[in-house]
């Protein structure tokens, strides 16, 4: 239905009026179900006695905005520190996507990115040394932010922070949209070893989850908050589950394309009590209506968007808190806001990037216990050669998490 305000209501208290819908492609293994992928590791990929005598692998070169090829290039050399990673699965993040269709000089074509690995470690430089646990043979995941760990930052906890901090993935560590990747001396310590009976096309989802805990974290909601998350991917989709499980009393969640909402309503829709397409006013109508006209406590702006930028700080109660997750793209990083919004309201605006380590650990416990609505959020999965349609799948909306299965 449409409301005065300009917005498709999609939820009306708990009655949930969406459709169910596949769970995407699934062209690789469901992630409900982690035993089919024990058998399927590594299959299909042939690969010789020797890494050091010519072999090739399969990659996905970024040879130019919007273009991909898929390439045999030589296997990558072992750093004498470092470690190379049989890739399983690598999930595609947002900003990959963006990276794609707009360009990163940080990703100079041609390119390989992809820095939501998971796999087995296959080999071992000789000066390598891996964090305590995990050994030659694990299946791990890998931490995207490559920090120094020596700076103020670093010292203190705030690995995303680190004054020297690179991502995996860009210049000049090539990704792992690849059959193997190679994992560089300063990204031993992100190391983390999976249990065996979590799939891997889940475990993708162990560094965007960090980071939408980080998010959570900063927007630091309390007991009976009313938390509005503008932006329904996959990390408002699990932000939504958190608010919940951190107390909030209503969560509400909106997006400006349908389709996408309503698969994030089949995932979680459980935890969110209403939702709504935004219109022209970008859903500040609907949020007053909700809230009695006092705005909610709480809001994550989940989606690279000046305009739900701007909206939520039109939205937001007095000394309400407002959390930027989303980056914008870097050719227009500039946002025009109406700064008496925030001096009037005595609000308080801030910026969540990445995760830490303590992030990743309490990740690995949410994958433990909330895997069934974690997994939900992972709706497609493409074959290396696919991947070109698996960035159009984020970018047109029909998918939530994204995962690329060699």
């Amino acid at each position: 239905m449409r409301d005065a305000g300009g917005c498709d209501r999609l939820l009306g208290g708990q009655k949930y009026l969406h459709a169910s819908l596949a769970r995407g492609d699934h062209s690789g293994t469901v992630a409900r179900d982690p035993r089919p992928l024990a058998g399927a590791q590594g299959a299909g990929r042939a690969r010789a006695e020797s890494r050091h005598g010519g072999s090739t692998m399969r990659a996905a070169f970024m040879t130019g905005v919007n273009l991909v090829e898929i390439r045999k290039t030589p296997e990558p050399d072992v750093d004498p520190q470092g470690a190379i990673l049989r890739v399983e699965a690598c999930g595609i993040c947002g900003t990959d996507a963006r990276t794609f269709f707009n360009g990163d000089p940080k990703a100079p074509a041609p390119w390989i990115l992809g820095h939501e690995p998971v796999g087995v470690i296959e080999e071992l430089g000789p000066g390598a040394h891996l964090p305590p646990g995990v050994k030659k043979g694990d299946r791990v995941f890998l931490g995207s932010i490559l920090t120094c760990g020596q700076c103020r930052w670093c010292t203190e906890g705030f690995q995303n922070l680190c004054d020297q901090h690179l991502l995996y993935g860009y210049d000049p560590y090539p990704g792992a949209y690849a059959d193997y990747a190679p994992v560089p001396a300063i990204a031993m310590k992100n190391v983390i070893a999976l249990p065996p009976d979590l799939p891997s096309d889940l475990a993708t989802v162990a560094d965007p989850f960090a980071c939408a805990l980080n998010g959570v974290e900063v927007l630091d909601i309390r007991l009976g908050d009313t938390v509005v998350i503008l932006g329904a991917g996959p990390i408002g989709c699990w932000q939504a589950i958190m608010a919940r499980d951190r107390g909030a009393s209503k969560v509400y969640l909106s997006d400006v394309n349908r389709q996408r909402l309503d698969i994030a309503l089949h995932a979680v829709g459980a935890f969110v009590d209403d939702a709504w397409v935004a219109g022209d006013d970008n859903g500040v109508a609907e949020v007053l209506e909700h809230t009695a006209g006092k705005g909610p406590e709480r809001i994550s702006v989940a989606a690279p968007s000046k305009a739900a930028q701007q909206a939520a700080l039109q939205m937001a109660a007095k000394r309400a808190r407002v959390v930027y997750f989303a980056g914008l793209p870097k050719h227009d990083p500039v946002s025009p806001l109406d700064i008496n919004q925030l001096h009037y309201k005595e609000l308080t605006v801030l910026g969540a990037y990445g995760a830490t380590h303590r992030q990743y650990r309490i990740t690995m416990d949410y994958l433990r216990r909330r895997r069934d609505e974690l997994a939900a959020v992972v709706t497609h999965r493409f074959p290396l050669d696919r991947i070109g349609d698996a960035f159009e799948t984020i970018r047109s909306g029909t998918g939530l998490k994204v995962v690329m299965l060699p």
